[in-house]
């Protein structure tokens, strides 16, 4: 029987992806559990496993295509399975079929991008319906074909590499960066007028990524408040201890795990920190899952610790350790990213001192962790130098004052600043 692959829940936010690659050829067999294609979101790549044995039939939609959450995009062959009139979903996680309810999958915009007269003013002269008959005539994906929309580029001068003289990305890419050169010999040669430059496509993950920022950055009214926070304290405790807890406990603690339960602590008198805001109502967690930004290749993932208000420090650095190897090896699974209650992102291994982050919707607030520096303070009369490193607190002004905001950070650094009134406890 003839069962339909359609795009499963990608995780919280992820309303489409991209179609990396098929893992199973058209014709081949599949057993239960065999992944049938890779997706790429924002977040990560998933591949989406198969729940029955059979064979792939008929793959629907090719690589390179923006597909929506709910889109067909293959056909296999099940034997001793009920009615092949519905679609089956396979969740990434636990590869338990669903049947979806019907819905509209609309196939990505095909309309130009830019204006004929834009164009004009590049140089760039060509009538609108031969581009767009060039455009179909070509063997392409549909990312080439955007890209040859939003460039005014009829495909069928671009010399394709491909299979069969299929048009790729590289190849559309090339063609462009070409246009730009000139021979310096012939006699009527004149510089151009725009400076040398590459063209760069923003697309797949940084694509997306792109897209979420822009949403947060302007749906959410930031502010962010900063404070400085004097390490001393922490520092000798963590010299004193942190060769005896490697050694005995085979990890190495850094300052993110303090972090974590200073934030905790102080969001007892501030709760409204650790909240989620969406429709309108403010969902405040009575549980602590944190986020922590993992800078890879250009591109942000930010794996999530769940429940740190049940674990120790020592557990709380062993998960960061072991999700941030996860990450930078791409072998996150979606349960490991989703759920976040707050954020922490540190700027600060990258020899940052200041920073405003910018909110993970629909969490309200995330800190920003900076360089540690040594500088003049004055305390009890005296000019001192001390270890001082700079937090950046970005809020959601919606639904956090900043009042509220201010309190919180300067209560979870006097935790910071003063670790043997908790630590005993927590370690």
């Amino acid at each position: 029987m003839d069962y339909k692959v359609v795009v499963p829940p990608l995780g919280e936010s992820v309303v489409e992806g991209t179609i990396v690659k098929w893992l199973k050829k058209e014709g081949e067999q599949v057993k239960i559990d065999d992944p049938l294609v890779e997706i790429m979101t924002d977040k990560i790549n998933v591949e989406i496993p198969s729940p029955h044995n059979g064979v792939m039939k008929k793959h629907l939609v090719p690589i390179d295509t923006v597909v929506q959450i709910g889109a067909e995009i293959a056909i296999m062959e099940i034997e001793g399975v009920a009615s092949a009139s519905k679609a089956f979903q396979i969740l990434p996680e636990s590869g338990v079929e669903q049947i979806p309810q019907e819905q509209d999958v609309k196939a990505p915009p095909e309309e130009f991008i830019g204006t004929v007269a834009h164009h004009e003013q590049m140089g760039i002269h060509a009538d609108r319906d031969a581009i767009e008959a060039g455009i179909k005539a070509a063997k392409s994906s549909p990312v080439v074909r955007r890209l040859a929309r939003e460039h005014f580029i009829d495909l069928r001068l671009v010399r394709g590499t491909g299979h069969n003289g299929r048009v790729s990305k590289e190849d559309v890419v090339k063609y462009i960066n070409s246009r730009h050169q000139v021979d310096k010999k012939k006699p009527d040669f004149v510089w151009p007028d725009a400076e040398p430059e590459d063209i760069v496509p923003i697309t797949g993950i940084r694509k997306v990524i792109a897209d979420h920022m822009v949403k947060s950055a302007f749906t959410i009214p930031h502010v962010t408040t900063f404070d400085e926070c004097d390490m001393s304290k922490l520092i000798v405790w963590r010299k004193e201890y942190v060769d005896k807890i490697e050694k005995m406990h085979g990890v190495r603690i850094t300052f993110l795990p303090f972090m974590v339960k200073a934030i905790i602590f102080a969001a007892k008198d501030f709760p409204w920190i650790n909240s989620i805001y969406e429709k309108d109502n403010l969902h405040v967690k009575k549980y602590f899952n944190i986020g922590m930004a993992v800078a890879r290749n250009n591109s942000l993932i930010v794996p999530v610790i769940k429940h740190c208000e049940q674990k120790s420090i020592l557990q709380i650095a062993k998960e960061m350790r072991e999700l941030a190897d996860k990450a930078n090896a791409d072998k996150l699974s979606m349960a490991e990213i989703t759920g976040g209650t707050f954020s922490i992102t540190n700027a600060g291994v990258m020899g940052a001192l200041g920073s405003t982050p910018i909110i993970a919707h629909p969490q309200v607030a995330i800190l920003g962790v900076h360089k540690i520096v040594e500088k003049p303070v004055v305390r009890d009369g005296q000019i001192v130098i001390r270890p001082i490193l700079n937090f950046g607190l970005s809020f959601d002004h919606r639904v956090v004052d900043g009042g509220y905001a201010v309190q919180f950070l300067r209560k979870m650094i006097e935790f910071m600043e003063d670790p043997d009134s908790w630590l005993l406890g927590v370690v």
